[in-house]
């Protein structure tokens, strides 16, 4: 993909790449779905919950690396309410 750099410098744009692994997501899911009593505990991951009136925060804070107590910000979700 070719990106015109100049005119992103220009606006000050941010660019991120991301990188993945091609077809992984099927067996990725698989992997997660399965929760097996010997696998790991995917739930661990997930280090902060917010409530979907609180998105401000949470997107404040995933932006970090450590939140205001220095606990390890991995992964933070945004809960919303079930109807």
């Amino acid at each position: 993909m070719t990106v015109p750099l100049g005119a992103a410098a220009l606006r000050e744009v941010d660019l991120r790449g991301v990188f993945r692994y091609a077809n992984t997501y099927p067996e990725s899911i698989e992997l997660v779905a399965r929760k097996d009593p010997d696998g790991p505990d995917f739930e661990k991951l997930v280090t902060h919950r917010f409530k979907l009136e609180d998105s401000e925060k949470a997107f404040q804070l995933a932006g970090k690396t450590k939140d205001e107590q220095g606990k390890l910000v991995i992964k933070v979700v945004i809960e919303a309410q079930e109807s």
